[in-house]
């Protein structure tokens, strides 16, 4: 259910970058939460001088705005932002010093994807249970 969308300087990132990052994020929230790779969204959108602002003044700053459903802990909300910090750095080559990350917490009742809609965080196995068919069409495994 994660979407991380990130904001970078124009021509930082390379496609080959993109891909990396996405890939990893994706990686790191299914290893972290048990979700499917299918539930994870990750979009890029490059910003010119001008677009980004901090203390009112132009940056070059990187910005990561996730959201993602309620109910994790603390612990595993402050390591998956740790790992997304990782992740950037390691294939931006931008020091974590230009890198601002958030994570919004989403009820899931308020989420759907491809037409179900998402359970809340543990309820993960009678979910997949219930829409094993519905996945199976959409060519989710599970």
């Amino acid at each position: 259910m994660p979407v991380y969308q990130c904001y970078s300087p124009r021509g930082l990132l390379t496609v080959s970058a993109k891909s990396k990052i996405a890939q990893e994020m994706t990686t790191m929230y299914c290893d972290a939460t048990g979700a499917p790779a299918a539930w994870v969204k990750v979009l890029f959108h490059e910003l010119t001088v001008g677009d980004c602002f901090v203390a009112g003044r132009p940056a070059t700053q990187s910005l990561i705005l996730g959201s993602t459903r309620q109910g994790r802990s603390l612990e595993t909300r402050q390591a998956m932002l740790r790992e997304l910090a990782q992740i950037w750095t390691r294939n931006s080559g931008q020091p974590e010093a230009d890198l601002w990350i958030s994570i919004a917490e989403v009820d899931p009742t308020n989420v759907m994807d491809s037409g179900l809609f998402i359970p809340e965080s543990g309820h993960e196995h009678e979910w997949f249970e219930q829409n094993r068919a519905r996945l199976a069409d959409l060519g989710i495994a599970v």
